[in-house]
């Protein structure tokens, strides 16, 4: 068996981290990588509605590498963690969302 564990944490707005050079240029990478979570995530609640589409697992490596917890033979837990900050309303609601639609997907896990 495999266990995945994945801090998504790092998904901070570009304008309010103060990231330059470098560390500007991997926020970028690291939220590609979650908006391409966030569409694999749409497809795969479409497809356990009956409206079955290509899932774009190599559109990311986070993705690709996640492809067995996401709709394939697994149980998959997400914890979503939140702040009550008002300085972090839109990252809570943000959050909230994203935890609203992953609890949709249906994986076909079977035991051997």
């Amino acid at each position: 068996g495999r266990l995945n564990l994945v801090d998504l944490a790092g998904s901070e707005r570009q304008k309010s981290s103060g990231a330059e050079g470098d560390r500007l240029k991997e926020a970028a990478n690291i939220n590609k990588s979650l908006s391409t979570l966030g569409l694999v995530i749409m497809v795969l609640v479409d497809a356990a509605n009956g409206k079955p589409r290509h899932i774009p697992y190599r559109d990311s490596k986070l993705t690709f590498l996640l492809q067995d917890s996401l709709g394939g033979n697994s149980k998959t837990m997400i914890i979503a963690t939140v702040s009550p900050s008002n300085s972090c309303s839109l990252e809570t609601l943000s959050t909230l969302k994203f935890a609203q639609r992953a609890k949709f997907i249906r994986n076909n896990v079977s035991y051997r």
